[in-house]
């Protein structure tokens, strides 16, 4: 069994235990689904999500992971919407966050470089706009680091850039891609996701500089599942996730995320063309990043 499957199953159980009322055991054409909630209780929750959560139900129906549909792939197979899973990360935030006045789904970005920024949520406060990325099971899946070659000019500029501990070695690959292992002080990363991190900071510095935010403090979460706090049987792959975990926040907290920020901007004003009323210092100096857990997040 796969690590990350072996950490649904213990997220069930977890969950079960703690709600009589939650059944797991998604049906398609006859097939059970264990890591995914029943058909009944999926539907019950995507039914309080329509009438109790109205903006959530919209932008997750809006949003291009398919969380609330069974999903079709091009080989014509099914399987069980997104968030049906134990170990979804869009179900994990948005059972934390849903009666937060003002927060927000599913927040989309554009990145100047190319493609969309999809955060998982956002809160603007008086004082500052909130941005969190929410993790569960990803960390613990193969990362195979190829991606569009339309990175390679911003990748090459952090990497030379001496502002920030973050470089980028680049191999090029078949077609338009590029192979790419991210690295902080010198260190490979091998859990923490750098590519998507680097793309929120795209869109969020984009979003100040054309004018979608007015100037306000910056705060990033990281909002990442500790696996710690739920009984794991398989001593062999709790040890495993546990190590994952630990070796995920320490990526985390080797990583000046403010200085990577700085650099993105100085990167977007160097190669776009950007209100000259803002400077670097006006995002930066505002902007902090946090590492939670589901047990420690407050906005």
């Amino acid at each position: 069994m796969k690590i990350e499957e072996t950490l649904d199953y213990a997220i069930m159980q977890d969950e079960t235990a703690k709600n009589q009322n939650l059944k797991s055991g998604y049906i398609i054409d006859g097939r059970p689904y264990d890591r995914y909630l029943d058909n009944k209780c999926f539907d019950d929750f995507v039914n309080d999500m329509r009438k109790n959560y109205p903006k959530a139900y919209e932008m997750y129906g809006l949003g291009k992971g398919s969380e609330l549909e069974i999903r079709k792939s091009r080989w014509g197979t099914f399987s069980p919407p997104k968030m049906a899973s134990f170990g979804s990360s869009s179900r994990m935030i948005f059972n934390l966050m849903k009666d937060t006045d003002g927060f927000l789904f599913e927040k989309q970005l554009a990145t100047t470089v190319g493609g969309i920024a999809n955060l998982d949520g956002f809160m603007e406060k008086d004082d500052k706009y909130i941005f969190i990325e929410a993790k569960c099971r990803e960390p613990y899946g193969v990362k195979a680091n190829v991606y569009e070659d339309k990175y390679e000019k911003l990748y090459s500029f952090i990497s030379i850039s001496p502002r920030t501990n973050v470089t980028c070695d680049i191999e090029k690959n078949e077609g338009t891609k590029i192979k790419v292992t991210f690295k902080v002080n010198d260190r490979p990363i091998h859990n923490f996701d750098m590519k998507q991190m680097i793309s929120h900071l795209l869109g969020v510095a984009t979003a100040f500089l054309n004018g979608t935010f007015e100037i306000k403090d910056i705060e990033f979460i990281y909002l990442l599942f500790n696996p710690t706090v739920i009984e794991i049987a398989d001593e062999k792959a709790k040890a495993k996730i546990h190590e994952i975990y630990k070796n995920t926040c320490e990526e985390c907290n080797s990583t000046d995320f403010k200085a990577l920020f700085e650099v993105v901007v100085y990167f977007l004003k160097a190669n776009k063309k950007w209100p000259k009323n803002i400077t670097t210092s006006d995002l930066t100096d505002g902007f902090t990043f946090k590492l939670c857990s589901q047990e420690n997040i407050k906005l």
